[in-house]
């Protein structure tokens, strides 16, 4: 994964015909290796900078960074992104209910979702929410999800360990990562080694099918509709929209 905000000046384009993107990610390993998995050399650049935290802090940190490295200025009494830029910034970042119970969760808690979504979308940021959890972009890959009830990221995490648990007949490796009775999607495969060998490959092949996914999720909700409630649904696939087009001249 590129170093955060590390600019290759000995590349052979000229730095207006690279474009970046500096994406702002909520974990440590399947979003930061994920998206960075997308950088083509001397095309695309991709900072994906890891452990961003949670919606509002990761909203922060973001300004934070982009405002002490020259990307963002205060005017007109908000945050803006400066322009021109020929930086994508991006904030990903999770719901992550505080209950399965949604009835129970405060409503301060939804306001805080959605204003920081907004927030984001008034300084010039890019955000590609998840709700509930960035899981969902990565269960999309396989199936589609009942839209009947609101679903908690435990949904997610479920679903892909069943999933994984039947995935790479022909690696005895893997055969012994997953027959291992205490194998679960998320204590097993988001560590680094096991996400970039076993998990990204199978999700860069089923790009296709996540986008359609997604769409259909997305096409479930109007702009009336408050952020918090837009569940299931997540807006991963905008920005992966960007990134695929750049994958076209790896040959």
């Amino acid at each position: 994964m590129p170093e955060q905000w590390e600019l290759d000046t000995n590349d052979a384009r000229s730095a207006d015909q690279i474009t970046n993107y500096i994406i702002f990610c909520e974990d440590e390993v399947s979003e930061p290796y994920y998206f960075s998995s997308f950088q083509v050399s001397d095309i695309l650049r991709i900072n994906a900078i890891p452990n961003q935290k949670q919606s509002k802090l990761n909203l922060d940190n973001t300004i934070a960074h982009c405002k002490s490295n020259g990307l963002i200025e205060f005017k007109k009494d908000s945050y803006q992104v400066k322009e021109p830029r020929n930086e994508n910034i991006w904030c990903v970042y999770d719901r992550d209910m505080e209950h399965e119970v949604f009835a129970q969760i405060r409503q301060s808690q939804h306001v805080a979702f959605d204003t920081a979504i907004v927030a984001a979308n008034n300084a010039g940021i890019n955000v590609a929410w998840s709700n509930d959890a960035f899981e969902l972009w990565v269960l999309l890959h396989f199936e589609t999800v009942p839209t009947e009830n609101m679903l908690h990221r435990t949904y997610f995490y479920n679903r892909l360990t069943e999933i994984f648990k039947s995935l790479h007949p022909d690696s005895e490796e893997y055969q012994r990562v997953a027959s291992n009775p205490n194998f679960e999607y998320k204590s097993t495969l988001k560590k680094r080694s096991l996400f970039i060998r076993f998990v990204l490959p199978i999700l860069r092949a089923n790009t296709e099918t996540a986008m359609a996914n997604a769409i259909e999720l997305e096409n479930n909700f109007n702009n009336d509709t408050e952020f918090h409630l837009r569940n299931p649904c997540t807006m991963v696939h905008h920005l992966v929209e960007k990134l695929l087009p750049f994958q076209t001249n790896i040959l």
